[in-house]
């Protein structure tokens, strides 16, 4: 998936992940290569266990090393290669330009910590400011995700799975990022905390030109919060491109069955369509296309043969042989 306008701000080219043990190896991401503009929001659609989150964390660096091995790739925010830094200089690269919000708020908090004293050392780490000074933006950020100040002094322990959530936000968003890496923001909240949340983050986005990687399943908040669009399955992209080119003209077969198993307010009909079958082991990958197993349309060709990219339209990229051919 590559653009070719000019203020490409972060740059994933021939991504490889992989998560060897003695038993086995598992291929999580498998030569992903994607661009991302400023002040763009990217979102990654795809089942779980499709190599989503190990692409976030590879691009913060946090990926658990062993078991995790990164065989190739290069990830450029701003034409500056990560993979390259040191330890210390990533150090001052997460939470600073680049954070995360983690899915699960109960291993993302130290529960021995207080909330606040988790926000405002993020936010003492990248600013040379006092104690009583972070502090302060500590509790501006805990009003600013929903949560009283006054619960400032208060353990992890002492909230709600969703009010977690919303701290976890609020140490992302501390420092006011560059880059944002959402993996599924809003999963522990209710429907009218997770509105507040995604507004909060679009403003986030328009008033700072804060780049973001969206990780989720729900297609409504894609619609609402992404401007482009990349379908992951077993560990590769299989179709990219606005949100336009994915919602109106969408082309891979996967993604036409994400689109299918959604239930619609104008769809009289007594029963979606769930794609058939399972995703396949990332430990043990099928030939050729890794959708050919479920695939409809599947052929020989299909199961034999590596399937790349190709542009459909102007900025809209699919891996199908079918669609390629234009076989019907």
């Amino acid at each position: 998936m590559e653009t070719k306008n000019n203020d490409v701000f972060l740059s994933v080219k021939d991504l490889t992940v992989e998560y060897v043990t003695t038993e086995e190896t598992v291929h999580a991401v498998n030569h992903v290569s994607f661009t991302l503009r400023k002040g763009r929001t990217l979102g990654l659609v795809g089942e779980t266990g499709a190599g989503k989150t190990s692409i976030a964390k590879a691009i913060l660096r946090i990926l658990p090393v062993p078991p995790a091995v990164v065989p190739s790739g290069e990830i450029l925010l701003n034409g500056r290669d990560l993979m390259q830094l040191s330890e210390a200089e990533m150090c001052k690269v997460r939470g600073d330009q680049i954070t995360m919000i983690f899915q699960d708020p109960m291993t993302a908090l130290n529960p021995v910590l207080t909330v606040g004293k988790q926000i405002s050392e993020v936010i003492a780490l990248h600013n040379r400011i006092s104690k009583a000074e972070a502090r302060k933006r500590g509790e501006e950020m805990l009003e600013m995700v929903g949560i009283p100040a006054a619960r400032y002094d208060e353990y992890p322990g002492q909230f709600s799975g969703g009010m977690k959530q919303r701290v976890v936000i609020a140490i992302a968003l501390a420092c006011t990022p560059d880059l944002l890496l959402a993996d599924e923001p809003t999963t522990a909240l209710d429907v009218t905390i997770q509105a507040q949340v995604l507004d909060l983050i679009r403003e986030l986005n328009r008033k700072k030109q804060t780049s973001m990687i969206l990780i989720t399943h729900d297609m409504g908040v894609v619609a609402e919060m992404c401007d482009d669009v990349a379908v992951v399955y077993a560990g590769e992209i299989i179709e990219s491109g606005s949100l336009r080119d994915l919602f109106q003209n969408p082309q891979h077969p996967y993604t036409l069955g994400l689109f299918g198993s959604i239930p619609r307010i104008d769809d009289d009909s007594d029963r979606l369509h769930p794609i058939d079958g399972l995703p396949p082991d990332p430990a043990n990958l099928p030939s050729g296309c890794k959708f050919s197993p479920r695939c409809p349309y599947a052929t020989q060709e299909c199961r034999d043969q590596t399937v790349d990219m190709y542009e459909v339209t102007s900025g809209h990229y699919c891996r199908c042989l079918r669609q390629k051919e234009g076989a019907k």
